[in-house]
């Protein structure tokens, strides 16, 4: 047979540069491309395809790092429930939706695409959760409102054309388990030895070294200017009227958030404020989703839902307190934390909803009988966990994140009262604020967080975000001070602080 011109590539590329893959791997993913190409001709649709072989285990940061320079739209996840990592970069294939339907009609699509995916080389079977091609990217809490258009749609998930998987965990073998796969959607007129040659192309540049950063002092951007949205007196009176309506009955509880924007002197430097965030809370999952030159970044405590295994699982995270500065303090701080009446009220509003709404599809439901204290660096919170064993005809997890979001910890409770009454007097567009993060691969199985303790960046500008629960009882100093607790992770992160 002749070589390929894609073999050619390949073999052309320094020794160095061939870290990942060689010549036989190129040989296979080449016919995985065909034998789509030719599917798509026989089915008349587009078809995707997806090759995967095992890697060494390689630091998810750095790959990420060269991931976001050479491709326009790149993607980190570090989970915080088994210890996965996930890079994607570029995009085999975009699902994006606005509208209230969103989440469905990214689902609907997904679905489809996935059916009859053409795969091929060594997947390593041994990642903890998910496996195949994944579906990955973020929601917005809420459709934009007006005509003016955020930086990401209300939903913007994709196929990345190239995906780096791996775990800290180790194998029986004691080697950290590691997957590059190559993802692409192929039609009838699609040339396999050119889509090929691409996917290697973006691989070997997501994969190769970059040249060290010249050795010297690292400066802290110069703060220019900053603004809060709406500004704190405005806030704290929408506080007060929001616990009017909730003593009239209108709602039970309400969760309202904030803005702060500030512009520096230069580009944050956001692969450092990542960096950080990783360093500072281990706990959380770490999240970076760049498109276009935006970046959508945070470090998360809260998870709306993971499926994996034939268990669904979730977590009722509401209820706040300060971190002491000494343990005598931090003590007091918890036992005002787990006996407020007000507290514990917001936390059960939660999981109750959590509980209700996973009934319906699982088998066996287990709900904490009370919560406990996730102590984080800043803040302390209530958390309840809840999972349930799935039925047979259970649906995947974009429907139970369909159905979850927004939970009434970053809406509210009612659902349809209180996101009507945000709807008409927040006045802030939060965008991916308060939405959600995270994957499907094509069986369903996924992982999604709550995107809280994050912020949005675009060069030397970046929007910092912070909500809390207001209840009855709810004070409008105190919620505005805790929202200036929950802001500190990322000022710091990003150098501010």
């Amino acid at each position: 047979m002749a070589t390929d011109a894609s073999l050619l590539y390949l073999a052309a590329l320094p020794e160095a540069d061939r870290s990942a893959l060689d010549l036989a791997s190129s040989q296979d993913l080449l016919g995985v491309c065909r034998r789509a190409v030719d599917a798509a001709r026989l089915r008349g649709r587009p078809v995707l395809t997806s090759w995967a072989m095992p890697v060494p285990y390689t630091d998810a940061l750095d790959v990420w790092r060269r991931s976001r320079r050479v491709a326009d739209r790149a993607m980190l996840w570090r989970s915080a429930w088994d210890s996965t990592f996930l890079v994607a970069a570029g995009t085999a294939h975009d699902l994006s939706a606005d509208g209230e339907d969103r989440i469905g009609a990214v689902r609907a699509a997904w679905a489809e695409l996935a059916d009859g995916a053409v795969t091929g080389g060594g997947p390593t079977a041994e990642l903890p959760t998910g496996q195949g091609p994944l579906l990955v990217g973020g929601v917005a809490f809420a459709p934009a409102a007006g005509t003016s258009r955020p930086p990401f749609p209300d939903a913007l998930m994709w196929v990345p054309s190239v995906q780096i998987r791996g775990t800290a965990a180790t194998t029986g073998r004691g080697a950290p388990l590691g997957e590059l796969r190559l993802n692409a959607v192929v039609d009838r007129d699609s040339d396999p030895v050119r889509v090929s040659r691409d996917l290697l192309d973006l691989a070997e540049r997501c994969l190769s070294p970059m040249p060290a950063a010249p050795a010297g002092p690292v400066t802290a951007p110069l703060l220019r200017e900053s603004a809060e949205l709406p500004p704190a007196d405005d806030w704290k009176s929408l506080v007060g009227r929001a616990v009017r309506r909730m003593r009239e009955g209108a709602f039970e509880k309400v969760v309202l958030a904030r803005e702060v924007r500030y512009v520096a002197d230069r580009s944050f430097d956001v692969p450092a404020a990542v960096n950080r965030l990783g360093r500072a809370y281990p706990e959380a999952t770490l999240f970076a989703v760049r498109d276009s030159g935006f970046e959508f970044v945070g470090a998360t405590p809260e998870y709306l839902v993971r499926l994996t295994g034939g268990t669904v699982h979730t977590l009722g995270l509401a209820g706040t307190t300060p971190r002491g500065a000494t343990p005598e303090e931090d003590a007091a701080y918890e036992r005002d934390l787990t006996g407020s009446a007000k507290i514990l009220h917001e936390h059960d509003v939660v999981v109750r909803m959590l509980r209700e709404a996973l009934t319906t599809d699982c088998a066996d439901l287990t709900v904490a009988p009370s919560p406990t204290v996730l102590k984080l660096a800043n803040v302390q919170h209530l958390s309840t966990p809840v999972q349930g064993k799935l039925a047979e005809d259970a649906p995947g997890i974009l429907e139970f994140a369909e159905r979850l979001h927004p939970t009434p910890a970053l809406g509210g409770h009612p659902r349809a009262a209180s996101l009507d009454w945000l709807a008409k007097n927040e006045g802030l567009d939060r965008g991916w604020y308060a939405g959600g993060v995270g994957w499907s691969d094509t069986s369903g199985q996924g992982e999604f967080a709550v995107a809280i303790r994050s912020a949005l960046v675009h060069g030397n500008v970046a929007s910092l975000y912070a909500g809390c629960g207001i209840v009855a009882d709810s004070d409008p100093e105190e919620e505005y001070l805790e929202t200036c607790a929950k802001l500190r992770p990322m000022l710091h992160a990003l150098g501010l602080a």
